[in-house]
């Protein structure tokens, strides 16, 4: 679906300027009401998909790789693009911004890795776009590979299936991903 005056760009952290960047920590903090500093700081580099309406970026996400683990003893790893910072311009909501920066997340998460993740409080919108709720328990790994319930994010965990998804995976398995400062999640 084309949203009309939308233009997409896929854009690796490293090559964002620092007028780039500012403008998408600006979209970010206005989406969610509070300073980005820090999460960009947790969540690292990755690959920034930007919707831009008239040179001005509207919408934003991000996807960061990062390997997840299935199973009860987490034994098997697969490569994930994690998306972070899913973000319309709050006078931009409803337009379609976000569907068709997802759309192209989607694409991209199909392309490159074994399985797309998210955390989220907002389920609804991610399953118009093919997401499921991982319906198994949550973990994470800490720096030694002991896993830590996190149970505060079951049912907030959604996953993408891509072409190189196992066609064995059950999302009523225990699902673990690694730690990382300011939530794993």
């Amino acid at each position: 679906m084309v949203v009309a005056g939308l233009r997409l760009a896929v854009t690796p952290t490293e090559e964002l300027t620092e007028e780039q960047f500012a403008e998408l920590d600006a979209l970010c903090a206005a989406a969610f009401g509070h300073p980005f500093a820090e999460i960009w700081e947790r969540v690292g580099p990755g690959v920034h998909v930007i919707g831009s309406v008239g040179g001005r970026a509207v919408a934003h996400a991000m996807i960061v790789d990062r390997p997840l683990y299935l199973g009860h003893e987490a034994d098997q790893a697969l490569d994930a693009g994690y998306v972070e910072n899913v973000a319309t311009l709050p006078g931009e909501q409803g337009k379609g911004y976000g569907g068709a920066v997802m759309r192209e997340v989607n694409r991209l998460l199909d392309e490159d890795y074994a399985l797309g993740a998210l955390a989220t409080n907002d389920n609804g919108f991610y399953e118009r776009f093919h997401w499921e709720t991982w319906h198994g328990a949550t973990w994470e790994r800490n720096a030694d590979g002991e896993r830590v319930r996190t149970d505060d994010k079951d049912w907030h965990v959604m996953i993408l299936r891509t072409r190189r998804t196992p066609s064995t995976l059950d999302i009523g398995g225990a699902i673990a991903v690694d730690w990382r400062p300011g939530g794993s999640w």
